[in-house]
């Protein structure tokens, strides 16, 4: 049995998911209802094992979101950074940064977008 067929219907406005049951059972969704199941899929994901691993090796290909939109803000309480991404896939996602941390990251950012990219390097053979 295959599993279920997901569809972008109406103008892009719905998303139909159709079941291969006896009869076909399908549920119809507009984008505020699929917002909802995200969240609630995200927090059940985080109580799952396994969990999603703590740390991340650099250098393998992802799906990454070009450009996104984001907003820094001091958390009201200790003065943390607060970090907002827009992914298109998940909406809005916020990061609460300890300052060191942040410090850390600001710097990394600081050496990589001052850093030459690794294909123009002027340390080729010819």
């Amino acid at each position: 049995m295959s599993g279920p067929n997901w569809k972008l219907e109406n103008s892009l406005e719905t998303l139909t998911i159709t079941f291969p049951s006896t009869p076909p059972v399908a549920i119809q969704w507009k984008a505020p209802m699929v917002d909802e199941h995200l969240q609630k899929l995200g927090k059940l994901r985080a109580g799952m094992r396994p969990e999603i691993p703590k740390t991340f090796a650099p250098g393998q290909l992802v799906g990454a979101v070009s450009d996104p939109a984001w907003v820094t803000e001091p958390d009201a309480m200790l003065g943390r950074t607060l970090l907002h991404i827009r992914d298109p896939r998940f909406g809005w996602l916020h990061y609460l940064i300890p300052k060191e941390k942040a410090r850390k990251l600001a710097g990394l950012l600081q050496a990589q977008a001052d850093a030459e990219p690794p294909g123009q390097r002027g340390d080729k053979l010819n």
